[in-house]
């Protein structure tokens, strides 16, 4: 069984347990968009973030101690944005 670190709280877990988020880059944008890679296939590197239960949306402490500490930029390799919907969806 794979297992990854989440970026926000540094737990380590089965894959199955966490989410998924990698990058979605525009032609012509300066910065990348970090966004919920829901099937796992997207290309590239990804960062992972714990799941809520069983939702699929994050564990918000997670999320904002990964945004507030640069953890998701660090662990894509590149400068990201966060996506609207990555957002909208936890702070429900």
């Amino acid at each position: 069984m794979p297992r990854r670190r989440c970026v926000g709280c540094g737990r380590i877990a089965p894959k199955f347990e966490l989410l998924r988020i990698a990058v979605a880059r525009e032609k012509g944008a300066r910065t990348a968009r970090a966004v919920w890679d829901r099937d796992g296939r997207m290309p590239g590197r990804g960062a992972y973030l714990c799941r809520a239960g069983d939702a699929e949306l994050p564990v918000a402490q997670c999320l904002a101690q990964a945004s507030r500490r640069g953890a998701l930029a660090r662990g894509l390799r590149a400068a990201v944005t966060l996506d609207a919907e990555l957002v909208e969806s936890v702070s429900r």
